[in-house]
């Protein structure tokens, strides 16, 4: 099927999309990716991103990569900060962001798990549907041939379950919410957490049907022992830091009562 262009209620116009205006594309955007090892991912998620159909600058934060990530970043033309020690997967995403907003002066950006790749036409087609609202996502498929099948069908239907594994975010709505909850150490949690932040802010998160592929969990299936046990353990803490906060856990009824 054809790529079909929104109208001005975010609808499907039945024309063929021709990418942004001419002045939206002298805008270019940004995007973002935390890496903490995985390499071999890494390099594919980064060409994904380099292939976009739009301008875009890469940003890639190297969090405590032990694996030659830090030595491969130094070969390539884009942009990348490591900090001295590992961050929260929040932090990471909240460095990254005010670089994107205070210096480069980007009105969105679009950010990626090291483990995802993405479409050509991913940036374009997510920027089409944020006339709609501040923060909207890909949806995740496990297979290249669902996500990049080139006949894609581009329905617009959205559904309230954001997949921060690929998420767009505009400036408005970081204005709004404020930053990710740099406390869920070193990651679970915060992506709910901004969810419901978004939801009690009147941000409407959504996940259209635009695939990309992931290859998930990647982080903790490739650590050694000793790291996953430090994965889990922080997890662990963080389901109860939610829960101390929210009065339930992610992807419970209770929480998706927050919604309601």
């Amino acid at each position: 099927m054809e790529e079909k262009s929104a109208n001005q209620n975010g609808e499907p116009s039945g024309e063929v999309a021709q990418g942004p205006t001419e002045a939206a594309r002298a805008e270019q955007g940004t995007i973002i990716l935390v890496a903490h090892n995985n390499l071999h991912l890494t390099k594919k998620a980064v060409a994904s991103a380099l292939a976009q159909d739009i301008p875009c600058d890469v940003i890639v934060v190297n969090n405590a990569s032990t694996d030659g990530t830090a030595d491969w970043l130094r070969t390539r033309d884009i942009m990348s900060y490591s900090p001295v020690h590992q961050l929260s997967l929040a932090a990471c995403w909240n460095h990254a962001l005010k670089l994107t907003w205070g210096v480069l002066g980007r009105k969105d950006a679009l950010v990626i798990n090291n483990d995802a790749e993405i479409r050509k036409d991913c940036y374009r087609l997510l920027q089409l549907w944020s006339s709609r609202t501040e923060f909207v996502t890909c949806v995740s498929v496990d297979t290249p041939e669902r996500a990049f099948h080139p006949a894609l069908n581009w329905s617009y239907h959205c559904r309230p379950h954001p997949d921060f594994s690929c998420f767009l975010i505009t400036k408005k709505c970081w204005d709004t919410v404020g930053p990710f909850d740099e406390a869920y150490y070193p990651a679970y949690c915060e992506d709910s957490d901004y969810h419901v932040r978004m939801h009690r802010a009147g941000i409407n998160a959504e996940c259209v049907d635009l695939p990309f592929l992931h290859h998930g969990a990647s982080t903790i299936k490739n650590s050694d022992p000793a790291e996953k046990v430090l994965i889990q353990r922080g997890a662990d803490m963080n389901r109860l830091r939610f829960r101390a906060k929210y009065g339930c856990l992610p992807g419970t009824p209770e929480y998706s009562a927050l919604f309601q």
